[in-house]
């Protein structure tokens, strides 16, 4: 069997060679045979390339990527310990896990804060900016990053593990506009629809954009009674740091929101998407409660095998079949049985098990839903009122208030002191020392470090901690701030930044 890949790379090049070549009638021959051998395995090719598709389609991306861009965010996240120390909460499913990757701890001592990453995108211009479950979670600081460069500390507002999806906002001034997103269709997503995957992979790549096709939907990767399932499966390259980063249509509107990844040592190179309609119903609900309210039918089901068609008596290997039914839970009021099979909701044909918990999901608790039946190989209608799961644990504040002025600067300052002068070897008789620099602020990420000497904030000479924290309570939101200090290393420099959003 031929290497096709390798022949219709090679052949081209021996083609050149022999045509250089001084050969006689027998040599001319050998060409002729070889260009016919070429021919055949490119099959019919057409006399004029048709560049115009190509040429459009490149137009469709480029596109759907200038109107979904500038809506993702760069998340960086700190923790209080090493992953090796603390954990990812159990209930954050394996597929996810590995989609979040801190560094190393510090071997040996007390815990040092670490840091992730993970990507976002903008939905309202109030700074709502929805990500992953698994990206946020067990955070202490969260900075956001514009494609413009914009940064901002952002708070989580809300966060659901099964269905991975959290709800984190950013406040900018009056003067900073923030583009929201545009909502696409989930429902109307086909096999095959062309889609994009924007995000930050690897936490070095930053605002990339790679293209797809939706390579299946309504597909499960765990198996709980409250998980959320039917996730869009997609070829686009997704990496770790497109967590939290939209799966966008060539409208460039958000149909998904990437979560996790199928690969590892035996590469498979698919990723997996929440649909962008359930994740809106978790928005809301995280907005409205503060935690998702989730619809309990009561009953657990399975999908319907060939075998299972023959015994129901069913036109086709389709539905959801009761396996058992809770008692004294909805179903159970409304009379599902154990073997009736749910082959429609509200009219609509439900062909598997995970259509049917995706559709449910949709829906809130308290909402009466019609299902169709097949009970004795006859249909039937059965009314729903739909109950409640019990909510899962609430999760804690991102960060804790700090001073007005440290929130703004971005960093804690002590005093020069007889001794910290003698200590640091500094010859200065006043002024005042950085003491902390705020994790993933924009002081941080200009420079600021401790230990460094605050000499002037905006040509403002600084004697004392009141002349900074005086200073950092005049200054509004996203203003720019000019730091002259003198640092060990470097001696004396400026550093300027704007402050935190």
């Amino acid at each position: 069997m031929h290497d096709w890949r390798w022949t219709g790379l090679v052949l081209p090049a021996l083609l050149v060679s022999s045509a250089c070549g001084r050969g006689g009638p027998a040599e001319a021959q050998v060409r002729e045979d070889r260009r016919a051998d070429l021919r055949e395995q490119l099959g019919d090719v057409p006399s004029m390339a048709d560049t115009a598709t190509a040429a459009a389609l490149s137009g469709a991306f480029r596109y759907a990527a200038d109107r979904a861009l500038p809506s993702v965010v760069f998340i960086q996240v700190q923790q209080a310990a090493p992953v090796a120390q603390q954990p990812l909460p159990q209930q954050i499913p394996e597929p996810f896990r590995r989609f979040f990757d801190f560094g190393p701890g510090a071997p040996g001592g007390d815990p040092v804060p670490q840091q992730g990453f993970g990507s976002g995108f903008i939905i309202d211009d109030d700074g709502l900016i929805v990500t992953n479950h698994h990206v946020v979670a067990n955070a202490t600081n969260l900075m956001v990053r514009l494609p413009d460069g914009r940064d901002y500390t952002a708070e989580l507002v809300g966060s659901d593990a099964d269905t991975d999806i959290a709800l984190i906002r950013v406040r900018p001034s009056e003067a900073d506009h923030l583009q929201a997103v545009e909502f696409g269709d989930s429902e109307r997503l086909r096999v095959g629809d062309w889609v994009l995957a924007l995000g930050n992979p690897l936490g070095t790549l930053d605002f990339t954009v790679t293209a797809g096709i939706v390579s299946a939907k309504g597909r499960s990767l765990e198996e709980t009674p409250t998980q959320l399932h039917s996730f869009i499966q997609t070829d686009a390259a997704i990496n770790p740091g497109n967590s939290g980063g939209p799966l966008v249509d060539l409208l460039g509107r958000v149909v998904g929101v990437n979560t996790a990844i199928a690969g590892g040592a035996r590469f498979v190179g698919y990723g997996f998407a929440v649909p962008i309609n359930l994740a809106r119903r978790v928005i809301a609900d995280l907005l409205e409660y503060g935690f998702v309210r989730r619809p309990r039918l009561g009953v657990s089901i399975a999908p319907v095998t060939s075998a299972d068609a023959e015994v129901y008596g069913l036109d086709e290997v389709a539905g959801a079949e009761v396996a058992s039914v809770e008692q004294g839970s909805p179903g159970d009021l409304a009379g599902l049985r154990i073997g009736d099979v749910i082959v429609a909701l509200e009219g609509e044909p439900i062909r598997t098990s995970t259509e049917l918990r995706t559709r449910l999901a949709q829906r809130r608790p308290g909402d009466e839903v019609a299902l169709t039946i097949v009970r004795d190989r006859q249909r039937r209608s059965v009314v729903v009122d739909l109950g409640e799961f019990p909510r899962t644990q609430a999760q804690a504040p991102v960060a804790q208030p700090r001073e007005v002025a440290e929130q703004t600067l971005g960093f804690a300052v002590t005093p020069l002191t007889p001794a910290l002068r003698q200590q640091l070897g500094i010859a200065a008789s006043d002024g005042v020392l950085v003491q902390a620099v705020s994790p993933l602020s924009p002081a941080e990420a200009a420079g600021v470090r401790p230990r460094q000497l605050i000499l002037q904030i905006n040509r403002n000479t600084v004697r004392t901690v009141e002349d900074v924290r005086r200073i950092g309570r005049e200054l509004a939101p996203r203003s720019v701030v000019s730091l002259r200090v003198r640092d060990p290393q470097l001696g004396e420099t400026i550093i300027n930044y704007r402050t935190n959003g």
